[in-house]
């Protein structure tokens, strides 16, 4: 598989900045590519399986590339230079932090999904751009892009509103713009589709072209199911053995009754499940920084000594961890949240 299949992430040398870390963790949610693409017809009008298949899996390699070369080099990509010590979770410079690494990749799908070709030439309509773009600093990010293959002409000085049309090239594999095209038009008419916050949480999880998700292949072009169901989760998983694991969760809680939802927790996606119409969520499946987890919610801690008595050490060890909470239970002002400690002898 390409991509970072079996690998956790390193952010230890990251951490001095928010964005270094955050873009790390951004890099973790694009989703592996396996040894064999399905590919519907639809896609390979005038190009042959392989060259797709080849120009999806190069796409796939740049974009990692490029996350790494942002955490290491965030200036050049225009991203905040926030110290990390210096604001705290809820900040509005730890928010925009968060969310940066995705710049230049949602500025990528603008361009492809506002442009189309003439001929051998890819024209995008920079006013469409500009109007659908939510991306600041474009002339840093489209500079950026030329040291990765491709070259920009029809605007001057890497100003969008220096002219009317932005011409797209790489020169090295013109197949590349076919398949970012191709692609990028598919999850705006699909996945897009009545989305009115293109750069939400939930919709950046969801987002196939930002993720880079070979199941959007799988299925013609008015069709897409992708992160739909547990997928949501289970795709951002970089093992099987986590992906088998959301499966069956996910089997076992709906079989039972559980109505499942999307969740949108900053450090990756969740899905939700809930027991009782009126009540929070009892389980969830969290993709936190890349790690799985299944989340438990305890209203009486004193009911499960009984159950964890009989229990593995291993399964009790669970229960000793918690969240941080939101921002009212840590300053101290929650009143919902339950805390408990305990320790069997």
């Amino acid at each position: 598989m390409d991509h970072a299949e079996g690998n956790n992430l390193s952010i230890a040398s990251k951490e001095e900045l928010l964005v270094g870390k955050w873009t790390l963790i951004r890099r973790n949610e694009l989703v592996d590519i396996p040894e064999k693409l399905e590919i519907h017809p639809d896609f390979l009008q005038g190009i042959s399986y392989e060259a797709f298949e080849s120009a999806f899996r190069e796409i796939g390699r740049l974009f990692y590339q490029i996350y790494t070369d942002m955490a290491d080099d965030p200036q050049r990509f225009g991203l905040p230079l926030y110290q990390a010590d210096k604001y705290d979770y809820f900040s509005s410079q730890a928010r925009e932090a968060r969310s940066a690494p995705w710049q230049l990749f949602y500025l990528l799908f603008c361009l492809f999904v506002c442009g189309d070709f003439h001929g051998t030439v890819f024209l995008a309509d920079t006013a469409q751009v500009k109007k659908m773009n939510k991306v600041k600093k474009t002339n840093l990010l489209l500079e950026a892009l030329c040291d990765y293959g491709f070259v920009f002409g029809g605007i001057k000085k890497y100003q969008l509103s220096s002219g009317n049309y932005l011409e797209v090239d790489y020169p090295d594999n013109r197949n590349i713009l076919t398949v970012l095209s191709v692609v990028a038009q598919k999850v705006k008419n699909t996945q897009l589709k009545d989305v009115k916050n293109y750069y939400s949480n939930m919709t950046m999880f969801s987002n196939a072209f930002i993720g880079w998700n070979h199941k959007v292949l799988a299925e013609d072009l008015h069709t897409c199911s992708v992160a739909e169901g547990c997928d949501y989760v289970a795709d951002k998983m970089h093992s099987l053995a986590d992906r088998e694991v959301v499966v069956a969760l996910d089997k076992i809680l709906t079989e039972h009754g559980a109505v499942r939802r999307k969740g949108d927790p900053n450090e990756g996606p969740s899905i939700r499940y809930f027991c009782k119409k009126s009540s929070p969520y009892d389980y969830a499946l969290t993709s936190d920084t890349g790690n799985l987890y299944l989340e438990l919610r305890i209203r009486n801690a004193q009911k499960c000594l009984g159950y964890l008595s009989v229990c593995s050490e291993r399964i009790a060890e669970i229960f000793r961890y918690s969240d941080t909470g939101c921002q009212n239970r840590r300053n101290g002002t929650c009143r919902s949240g339950v805390k408990y400690v305990f320790d069997l002898m």
